[in-house]
């Protein structure tokens, strides 16, 4: 891992002074623009600009603004495979699923929608007493109830771990002048690191704190339709705030 820490040089002879004040200006971390840049408009409530480099919000009106902050820690890269088109036959089989699910509900209400009716209102009478005709269609329908909605939290589920999936990935291989993002066609992996700063945060009330701020990066890396796609690092969590 890559540390950066402020150094006391030496006084040089004032011929060399510009050298090593290029030095100096050069051996900024490259994350630096990018997080000044998006705390600017975060404090600013930049939304435009904030789309174009961040899946993620840092509101000044709930989590304040960063009036300043130091790189302590730059982690190294770390790879996973995307899984897209998994994700995506993922949510499809969510989705068939519950079609599938809802279709055999239907046909067991509409053959005993009488009795559910019955059921329905009774349930309203913490008094009533139901017939075993009744409490036979109660104990089926609770079921078909139960399950609909394991059905919807499967389907729920899957659209949020493609959303996750694709989101950064979108984001990240959306550029001016490339092709646009082909879900279909693209494979490749995610990349990320984890960027840590010293921050200095004043609270919507107006106090300032030090705080530590773990930001994490991501950039998808593979192919589409065999040609080589590099995306731009985004910044996808802000642990800490």
């Amino acid at each position: 891992m890559s540390r950066f820490r402020r150094r006391s040089f030496p006084f040089l002879a004032a011929v060399a002074l510009p050298a090593v004040l290029v030095a100096a200006g050069c051996s900024r971390p490259p994350e630096q623009q990018q997080l000044t840049q998006f705390f600017r408009a975060a404090k600013a409530r930049d939304n435009t600009t904030l789309a174009m480099m961040s899946a993620v919000e840092f509101d000044p009106r709930e989590q304040g603004s960063v009036e300043s902050f130091d790189i302590t820690n730059v982690g190294q890269e770390a790879r996973r495979p995307l899984g897209i088109k998994a994700l995506i036959e993922a949510e499809k089989k969510a989705r068939a699923d519950e079609a599938e699910f809802a279709k055999r509900k239907m046909e067991y209400q509409t053959a005993n929608l009488a009795v559910i009716e019955q059921v329905v209102k009774l349930e309203r009478d913490p008094k009533a007493r139901l017939t075993p005709a009744q409490q036979a269609v109660k104990a089926a329908w609770d079921k078909w109830r139960e399950e609909s909605a394991t059905y919807t939290r499967a389907v729920s589920a899957a659209r949020t771990a493609l959303s996750s999936g694709l989101g950064p990935t979108e984001a990240s291989l959306t550029q001016p002048g490339q092709p646009a993002f082909d879900v279909n066609a693209f494979e490749g992996d995610l990349v990320t690191k984890d960027v840590t700063i010293a921050a200095k945060v004043r609270s919507p009330a107006g106090e300032t704190t030090d705080k530590a701020l773990v930001v994490t990066f991501a950039r998808a890396s593979g192919t589409q339709a065999g040609a080589a796609r590099e995306g731009r690092w985004i910044i996808t969590r802000i642990a800490g705030a």
